[in-house]
């Protein structure tokens, strides 16, 4: 392929814009919302890839009753990237990163260049690639933080989940984060706790880091919430017309920009991103 038709080619692949969805701490429904998330844009006829960094837990594939036969560390055993990642029942796909991130930097530059290569073809296809962190701060995670376009922190009015869920967004700042900001307040009893908290957490970020809220959102603790969870059926499907259902569709148009068009610039090419998401330099 002579130059001119390369550089044609690369300009008509999409560029995928990667969501992180974090926490400062386990157990305020970040996966939850993860998953809801891809359903909620996938409905928008949305291409989306969904990346379990969660690493050592399945949550997702438990919360959707999903069941994936690979993760990526079978990759360096082989197998392609198209077996790997699954599409699921709800429209979206989903890659799991397997037991130990560390196990997906550890290997050698020219099996890194094949994933790089295999993951640009079908990472090119995708309009979103949503990233399911572990609950906290990690240093292993600053390549991620970097490239993300998008970051929806998740907390709850419990003051332990206040507290981490500051201190984290405290270091990203610090760290230089440069990502449109959003906020959950997920399991509040009622909309005016969400709105109050929503309120004084957004001050305190203001005054105290650089970073600044694009929107927030508010997700009741609604009891059929938790019976979309042991049913293993996602609530904006299940139930389609309760408040964390609003709650969920509001952030995911928020994402796609105003009348689910995709309309925000980007800040680094696609492959650029990709490179730094697998340590491959910039």
């Amino acid at each position: 392929m002579i130059p001119d038709q390369a550089a044609t080619l690369r300009n008509k692949l999409k560029t995928a814009r990667f969501i992180t969805i974090a926490s400062g701490k386990g157990g305020v429904g970040k996966s939850l919302v993860t998953m809801n998330v891809a359903i909620s844009l996938s409905k928008m006829n949305k291409k989306v890839l969904v990346i379990d960094m969660d690493v050592g837990f399945a949550n997702l594939e438990v919360l959707g009753g999903i069941h994936l036969e690979h993760t990526l560390k079978d990759f360096f055993s082989g197998i392609s990237l198209n077996e790997i990642v699954e599409k699921t029942k709800y429209g979206f796909w989903l890659l799991s990163s397997g037991n130990d991130v560390n196990d997906i930097y550890a290997f050698q530059m020219g099996e890194k260049e094949r994933l790089f290569s295999e993951f640009q073809r079908f990472g090119s296809e995708m309009d979103y690639i949503l990233i399911d962190m572990g609950a906290g701060y990690s240093s292993l995670m600053d390549n991620v933080y970097t490239i993300t376009d998008d970051f929806i922190l998740v907390i709850t009015p419990e003051p332990t989940a206040i507290m981490d869920g500051y201190t984290f967004l405290k270091i990203l700042s610090i760290k230089g984060l440069k990502s449109r900001l959003f906020l959950i307040v997920n399991m509040v009893n009622d909309l005016s706790e969400g709105r109050l908290l929503i309120k004084k957490f957004g001050e305190v970020t203001s005054k105290f880091t650089s970073l600044r809220f694009e929107k927030s959102y508010s997700i009741l603790n609604d009891p059929r919430v938790k019976r979309s969870v042991r049913e293993q059926k996602p609530f904006v499907i299940s139930y389609e017309k309760i408040q964390p259902t609003f709650g969920i569709m509001g952030i995911s148009s928020a994402i796609a920009g105003k009348d689910g068009k995709d309309n925000i610039p980007e800040r680094m090419s696609f492959a650029s991103k990709i490179r730094r998401f697998f340590r491959l330099g910039r």
